[in-house]
């Protein structure tokens, strides 16, 4: 071992036996729902008791995907750190675990091993949480281990609503078929979707009501395809806008698209991140005889979305 290998190792003791402990709540959190965020709430209100630092251990992008899952993020892992951050935690730890073979196939033990590397003093999780290899320890494997490695386990309580566990599936479903507003419900916040403006054909602009066309995460589930009153935020500011989802018959195009009529706003935002709140479906998609009759019912969207936001300010 070099000298630097060695004064860097020695380091990295000194600052574990300085540094508070974490006390880490765990889960994959890809929609940061009620029962997710009751979770995060006994983390934080635990960490305060007792004197450690509160974060939060979640998954990047490719969790499904490696475990052979065709499940859509309801948020990406860049939607995710947002949410988290706004709920407290400090960027720092927020601690993402890559989907690799090696992480994915360690034993139970090794995993609380692993949380043990982490400077984790206690562990917060739900009483359905599995880990390890194939998902095959679970809550009470959990505080077993654990105790063994002295780390504190807390188990939370299921949240129930409508006498049925909530979960990310029954939201995906929910979004699956245009009940955005169910699902909001249930997340406990407006679904929403994040992406790079990109240029696109340009048709809005060509009568008036011009379009940001939002480049979106393929791994991303998105709402049924529709048009919905939406808000879109664009630099911390919030503007009404009315968004269409999926294909756009009227021009013979057939691929999926977020595209969004952002109403009063004149500005240049190509290549600015948009993020789009989903508030209510409004209608499905139709095929439209003229750019004419399609701009009329743009305008009758529009005037809806207006009229909801003075009903419910929102």
């Amino acid at each position: 071992m070099t000298t630097e290998q060695t004064v860097a190792l020695e380091f990295a003791k000194y600052r574990l036996k300085t540094e508070r402990k974490r006390i880490i709540a765990l889960g994959l959190f890809d929609s940061v729902h009620l029962g997710h965020r009751s979770i995060i709430d006994y983390t934080f209100e635990t960490a305060k008791r007792l004197n450690m630092t509160p974060a939060i251990l979640t998954f990047d992008n490719d969790f499904f995907s490696a475990l052979g899952r065709s499940d859509k993020l309801i948020y990406t892992l860049h939607e995710r750190v947002k949410i988290l951050e706004e709920l407290g935690f400090s960027n720092q730890n927020i601690l993402v675990q890559p989907s690799d073979v090696q992480y994915m196939s360690l034993s139970g033990e090794d995993f609380v091993r692993y949380l043990k590397q982490l400077n984790a003093g206690a562990v917060v999780c739900g009483g359905d949480y599995r880990f390890g290899k194939g998902g095959k320890w679970g809550a009470a494997d959990l505080c077993k281990l654990s105790r063994d490695y002295g780390i504190a386990p807390f188990v939370c309580p299921l949240i129930k609503e409508w006498d049925r566990k909530i979960s990310s599936s029954d939201i995906r479903e929910y979004l699956g078929i245009g009940e955005v507003k169910l699902a909001a419900h249930f997340l406990g916040r407006y679904f929403s979707v994040s992406g790079e403006v990109v240029h696109d054909r340009g048709v809005g602009k060509s009568f008036g009501l011009p379009t940001a066309n939002i480049l979106t995460d393929p791994r991303k589930i998105l709402p049924a395809d529709g048009v919905y009153d939406t808000r879109a935020i664009i630099g911390g500011k919030i503007y009404p806008s009315v968004t269409n989802v999926g294909s756009r018959p009227t021009f013979g195009e057939n691929k999926g698209a977020v595209e969004t009529h952002i109403i009063d706003f004149d500005g240049d935002i190509y290549e600015r991140e948009l993020t789009v709140i989903f508030v209510e479906r409004l209608r499905g998609i139709f095929k439209f005889d003229s750019k004419e009759e399609l701009r009329r019912q743009i305008l009758s969207d529009i005037e809806t979305v207006r009229k909801n936001m003075k009903r419910n300010n929102i």
